[in-house]
């Protein structure tokens, strides 16, 4: 027999979305610092598109999306800001999807959008009101 837990979802659900988020949470936590700290193959790829602002914005966002996906409280909040950032990033200007990044555009949208939707606060959370006891 499972336990239902948060969100009414069993224990081995919660279990899988904490570990992508976490793993996502480090992958895009490393990514954003290397970005803060010189990788010149995000600098060169980002510049063929945008201008440098947008480099350093989605390296910071990245960083705090990162951590925002390594607690669970956060969790919907940063996917979502995260998956933001990916859409704003791939299609402004708008362009075609390149091949080279299509996958990896898709895997982590699609994890993100996951997580985001098995994470969603529930009504009493989403209004700022908690449950009396009584």
């Amino acid at each position: 027999m499972t336990g239902k837990h948060a969100h009414g979802r069993s224990s081995r659900t919660n279990v899988i979305v904490a570990t992508a988020a976490c793993l996502l949470g480090v992958f895009f936590l490393a990514s954003g610092l290397r970005k803060l700290y010189g990788w010149e193959w995000a600098l060169e790829t980002y510049r063929a598109h945008h201008p440098l602002w947008v480099y350093y914005t989605s390296a910071v966002v990245e960083v705090v999306t990162g951590i925002g996906l390594l607690f669970g409280r956060a969790r919907f909040w940063a996917s979502t800001g995260q998956l933001a950032l990916i859409f704003w990033v791939t299609f402004w200007p708008v362009r075609a999807l390149d091949p080279q990044t299509a996958v990896p555009f898709a895997v982590t949208s699609l994890l993100l959008f996951c997580i985001a939707a098995m994470t969603l606060p529930r009504p009493e959370q989403r209004t700022g009101t908690r449950p009396t006891l009584e």
